[in-house]
């Protein structure tokens, strides 16, 4: 395996591999300067990047710089969002495909994306876990500093680093003849220490992720198994859910869970709403026929939604553009699990590919943590150049 992966790096190229990894663990949060610097690694190789050119390409190109404009006239940070806006997810799609081009084992794509998703959230992590360190479970307040600078950071947004962790479950479940024993150890640790900071941040949409992604995977197995293979898995299942519920208190006025019990005050109505959500997803559908250029966050603040808030921020034509290109991702993704033999990437693509769109449903991902965005960019990439690889 340690070859493979040598051999792996070495066709992709370390630096490549490197500045890949830093923009991830985003260090002194100055991850975006990495992402001014990758381009110029890609677009190099130019006979490669004419091979990845596509629709998907065209319509992020598109989408990136007509939403970027809208930044240009920001007197404090215009240029550089604009620049962050239009480089980032083309780019890191086209990252993504050249990454999966020396791609001759299934696996790999799993190891890729997954170490990838596992860097992403190590700040997060760590941030919390240092939270912890001063003031336990019990504090009032769910924003965290941020590891990098100390600045304080919504719970929405910190535990949007978490989203693919909370697919772990769900992975070793789909995986679990696939994924070597010492690999799926340092799954099952990482979702532990996540799940954790999940509770302190007090995030419904990420323990909702945890359960439907668990849910969805255990439905996707017992269709693709054999009955006695359906009922090793429904009895470790059991097992594991009994030991649970025996061993841990759900008391919501333990210690542990004060954060998400502070989150359960706002009684049914709030947690039907989605925490006032869908008052903000109605308000923004009538907006956008009475304000199609968009309109003031201030007036009713974020609309919680990857496309409401791009439609806010940017207007009908970014809006609709990022529409266009959800619904062919989406169905590339069914695409690629219906032609594909592979069960357990099958079920890793199916996987990933609902948390993004979970997230996407409930957050303002532009403006609250682009770059899982420019993560979900550079998912569609790898997957797309594996069908790519698998066709041919």
């Amino acid at each position: 395996m340690v070859n493979k992966i040598y051999t792996y790096l070495n066709q992709v190229g370390f630096l490549i591999v490197g500045l890949f990894a830093l923009y991830l663990l985003n260090p002194l949060n100055k991850g975006f300067l990495i992402g001014y610097v990758l381009p110029a690694f890609i677009f190099i190789k130019a006979s490669l990047v004419k091979k990845n050119l596509d629709l998907d390409f065209t319509l992020l190109l598109l989408l990136s710089v007509i939403y970027g404009l809208f930044y240009i006239l920001d007197p404090v940070d215009g240029m550089q969002f604009v620049l962050i806006y239009s480089l980032f997810p083309p780019t890191f799609y086209l990252l993504g495909k050249f990454m999966s081009n020396p791609i001759k084992d299934d696996h790999t794509v799993f190891y890729l994306l997954f170490f990838a998703s596992a860097l992403f959230s190590l700040p997060a992590v760590l941030s919390v876990y240092l939270n912890f360190a001063e003031g336990g479970f019990v504090q009032a307040d769910r924003s965290i500093p941020y590891i990098w600078t100390g600045e304080s950071l919504s719970a929405t947004v910190m535990g949007a680093y978490l989203t693919l962790n909370m697919c772990i479950p769900a992975l070793l479940i789909v995986g679990r003849k696939s994924i070597p024993l010492l690999i799926k150890i340092g799954m099952a640790i990482l979702f532990i220490l996540s799940l954790v900071c999940a509770l302190r941040l007090g995030s419904r949409t990420q323990l909702s992720i945890f359960l439907l992604t668990s849910i969805i995977a255990v439905g996707y197995m017992l269709k693709r198994q054999t009955a006695k293979e359906n009922a090793v898995l429904l009895f470790f299942l059991v097992v594991a859910v009994g030991l649970i519920l025996n061993k841990v208190s759900f008391d919501l006025n333990a210690d542990w869970l004060s954060s998400f019990a502070s989150r359960m005050d706002g009684g049914r109505a709030d947690v039907a709403s989605g925490g006032g959500r869908t008052e903000r997803w109605v308000k923004s559908f009538e907006n956008m026929f009475t304000k199609p250029l968009g309109w003031d966050v201030n007036e009713f603040g974020y609309s919680h939604n990857l496309w409401l808030d791009v439609l806010r921020a940017g207007g009908i034509i970014p809006f609709l553009l990022l529409v266009i290109y959800s619904i062919r991702s989406f169905n590339q993704i069914r695409k690629i699990i219906k032609t594909n033999e592979h069960l357990f990437i099958n079920g890793f693509i199916l996987i990933y590919g609902l948390a993004f769109l979970l997230i996407f449903m409930v957050e303002p991902i532009f403006e609250g943590i682009f770059s899982l965005f420019v993560l979900f960019c550079f998912f569609k990439g790898v997957i797309n150049k594996y069908s790519e690889i698998k066709s041919s």
